[in-house]
C-alpha cells in the first residue's frame, strides 16, 4: 500500500511538472507570436520651420509639445529597434539612404540664433540596416544608392531631439525624389512597409502645408487658408480603403488648394507624407495632430498603426 501511494504521488508529481511545462511552452509560443506580428508604427510628423520648435518659438508651441510629449502616445521607444526617417530636406534624383555608423548634423538652414548651430544629436546609424534597405528597394524596382557621409539635417535632428533626446535609437535618413513624382513615392513607402514587421518605425518629416510665400506674407490672418485641403488630407489618409488612398494621394494636385498648399515644383514637404501613407499597409490612418500655426496654417500629422 505504501509502494502504491508512493507511486501515485510521483505519477502526480510528474503530471503537474509535465503540465507547467506545456502551459509554460503555449505562452512563449504566442508571446512570440504576438511579438513577431506586432507592427511598427508609420507616422508623419511636422517638423516646423527651420529650429523654431527648438528655441521655444511661441508660434510652434502647439508643435513643439506634440513631438516632445504628445507622440508618446502613439511611438513606444521601448518597443521599437530603430527608425528610417524619410526627410523633405534631402532631394535626390535616386533614392538616397545614410549608411554610416554616425552622422553628424547638417545645418540646412539660415540666420537663426548662434546657439541652433551647436545642437548634438548622437543617436547612432545602422550600416547593416542601411544595406538591407538598399537590397529591398532594388528588388522592389525602385533605384537607390547608399551615402554614408551626408549629415542629418534639421528634418531629422529637430523632430527628433524632441521625440528621442536619449538619442538611443538607430536612425537611416532617407532622401525624396527631386521629380515630386507622388506615385513613385508611394512605391516607396510599400517597399518600407515590410520594415514595420521587424520593429522598425517609419517616420516621415514634412509640413502638410508649406508655401514659403504665404508663411511671409499671410501670418496671423486669425483664419486658416488650407482648410479645404486640409480636409482633403483627412479624408483620404484614414479612408478605410486603401485604394482610396492610393488613388487620391497620387491625384493630390489636381485637389482644390493643393497649389495654394504646396506651390508647383516645391511639394517637397509633402512627399514624405505620401511615403508614410504607402507605408501603412491596408488599415487606414489616423489624424493624431491638427494644429492652426499663427492661427493661419493648418497642419495634419498621421499614423497607420495596423497591418
Amino acid at each position: 500500500m505504501l509502494i502504491l501511494n508512493t507511486l501515485t504521488i510521483l505519477i502526480q508529481v510528474v503530471f503537474v511538472v509535465f503540465m507547467s511545462l506545456v502551459s509554460m511552452n503555449i505562452i512563449r509560443y504566442f508571446t512570440s507570436y504576438r511579438t513577431m506580428t506586432a507592427l511598427a508604427p508609420a507616422i508623419f510628423v511636422n517638423h516646423g520651420g527651420g529650429p523654431m520648435p527648438l528655441l521655444g518659438d511661441k508660434e510652434h508651441e502647439g508643435l513643439t509639445i506634440f513631438l516632445r510629449d504628445e507622440i508618446k502616445k502613439h511611438l513606444n521607444l521601448k518597443q521599437i529597434k530603430g527608425i528610417i526617417l524619410v526627410t523633405a530636406h534631402w532631394e535626390e534624383s535616386k533614392v538616397t539612404i545614410s549608411s554610416g555608423k554616425h552622422h553628424d548634423l547638417y545645418f540646412d538652414y539660415y540666420g537663426f540664433p548662434p546657439e541652433s548651430y551647436k545642437y548634438k544629436y548622437d543617436a547612432p546609424g545602422n550600416p547593416e540596416l542601411a544595406g538591407k534597405l538598399k537590397k529591398t528597394l532594388d528588388n522592389a524596382g525602385i533605384e537607390s544608392k547608399l551615402d554614408p557621409k551626408r549629415g542629418w539635417d534639421h528634418g531629422v535632428f529637430v523632430p527628433m531631439m524632441l521625440i528621442n533626446p536619449a538619442a538611443d535609437i538607430p536612425i537611416i535618413q532617407v532622401s525624396v525624389l527631386n521629380n515630386q513624382d507622388p506615385e513613385e513615392h508611394y512605391k516607396l513607402g510599400k517597399a518600407l512597409y515590410e520594415f514595420r514587421k521587424e520593429g522598425i518605425a517609419i517616420l516621415g518629416s514634412g509640413m502638410s502645408y508649406h508655401n514659403m510665400r504665404e508663411f511671409r506674407n499671410s501670418r496671423n490672418k486669425k483664419q486658416v487658408v488650407n482648410k479645404e485641403f486640409d480636409d482633403f488630407l483627412n479624408e483620404v489618409c484614414t479612408a478605410e480603403n486603401e485604394d482610396k488612398r492610393r488613388t487620391g494621394l497620387i491625384s493630390w494636385r489636381s485637389q482644390p488648394g493643393a497649389d495654394e498648399a504646396h506651390p508647383p515644383r516645391a511639394a517637397e514637404h509633402f512627399m514624405p507624407l505620401i511615403v508614410i501613407a504607402g507605408a501603412g499597409g491596408s488599415a487606414p490612418g489616423q489624424r493624431i495632430f491638427n494644429w492652426d500655426m499663427g492661427g493661419t496654417f493648418r497642419l495634419s500629422g498621421f499614423i497607420w498603426k495596423g497591418l
